[in-house]
């Protein structure tokens, strides 16, 4: 194939697709990252810290938002904002009638598998952010809570 080519014919392969069905790319790229949604025993669900928890023993990185850091906190303000975002996921989880984990299908660079925590129908993440305990993280450099 000639230099040059390649782009402009993949491009003409998926519009002639979406054209065929437009919904087939859409379909087939949500199955992909559609995370499973697994309902969980509220008691069997522990919090090690504002955003990881462990379910019978295995740590979970709940996702979508990032809290103050505990055990490794660079100053003293940082480690009360953490625990302060630990003890508010422990109450909201405490309250909970409905617990839910969407993992995701993938893990974090410490291995620890990664999820959403839906509680009562509710992602944690938009509560710790909404209440301040929390700030949106999709991934990159974190921000200082210093």
């Amino acid at each position: 194939m000639p230099r040059g080519v390649f782009l402009p014919a993949t491009l003409l392969v998926l519009l002639g697709l979406w054209l065929y069905d437009p919904n087939m790319l859409t379909q087939a790229t949500s199955r992909v990252e559609q995370p499973t949604m697994d309902r969980v025993i509220r008691s069997h669900v522990t919090v090690v810290d504002g955003a990881t928890v462990r379910l019978v023993g295995q740590a979970i990185r709940l996702v979508g938002f990032d809290t103050p850091e505990t055990y490794e906190a660079r100053c003293a303000a940082e480690r009360d904002l953490g625990e302060a975002a630990t003890d508010r996921l422990r109450d909201l989880l405490a309250r909970a009638s409905s617990v839910q984990l969407a993992y995701l299908p993938r893990r974090d660079q410490y291995g620890r598998e990664l999820a959403r925590l839906v509680l009562d129908g509710r992602d944690v993440a938009d509560i710790m952010v909404e209440e301040g305990f929390a700030r949106r993280y999709v991934g990159g450099q974190r921000g200082s809570w210093c």
